[in-house]
């Protein structure tokens, strides 16, 4: 479950409240696994004339993949890449977000549940996991090492009722390798739609104890 989420059989750890701090606007991300680095769609007229061949090749390959309605191109030089997009931010951490629909109530925090669906795409646009194949939202607690980085992230600035797109960029996604779900270091976005946020409490009976999320 959550393959694009977890990597494959174990997940990284989740980070403990950056996205619960206010959001600033970045640009950057890197050094160790390269720069991630947004541009608007004007700035992109100024790319050098290479950089937009590639561009248009990556553009070319999304729509044949059939991306969704604006969805960021990727212009990539080894492993930095320059990220082609309108209304996004970058947090502190690096992790590029966008919300479509800013939901309701509190942010959740450690110990909640999150209910949400889910699709996550590679940079050519081809989908790499979504909760729609389980034909059920998924759902995991915060801050119990459950999803990747970026993604737990991402997650704990919504509120329920909220759909964001976040960029995760490689530093704060899964290891790569024959072992993994993922061969290559490049970045992940996600749509995601905040469903339910629940409150998880111990329940003890006898011997034996459980959590139950409501």
């Amino acid at each position: 479950m959550l393959a694009a989420l977890c990597a494959s059989a174990a997940c990284i750890g989740g980070l403990p409240s950056a996205a619960s701090a206010a959001y600033q606007p970045a640009t950057s991300l890197g050094p160790a696994e390269g720069t991630a680095r947004v541009i608007t769609t004007l700035e992109a007229e100024g790319m050098t004339s290479q950089e937009k061949l590639v561009l248009n090749i990556n553009r070319r390959v999304q729509l044949q993949n059939r991306v969704p309605l604006e969805f960021p191109g990727f212009v990539r030089e080894g492993f930095d890449v320059k990220v082609v997009a309108d209304g996004y931010l970058t947090a502190p951490s690096g992790l590029i977000y966008r919300d479509f629909e800013e939901g309701r109530g509190l942010l959740p925090v450690d110990g909640q549940e999150v209910v949400f669906n889910y699709t996550g795409y590679n940079e050519s646009g081809s989908v790499i996991d979504t909760s729609f194949k389980q034909g059920r939202p998924a759902q995991t607690r915060l801050g119990v090492n459950g999803m990747i980085p970026g993604f737990e992230e991402g997650i704990r600035g919504m509120k329920a009722g909220g759909v964001r797109r976040f960029i995760v960029p490689p530093a704060l996604g899964p290891p790569v390798g024959p072992s993994t779900f993922f061969s290559a270091k490049q970045c992940e976005v996600f749509d995601v739609e905040l469903l339910d946020v629940r409150t998880c409490t111990r329940r003890q009976v006898m011997m034996f104890s459980d959590v139950v999320c409501e």
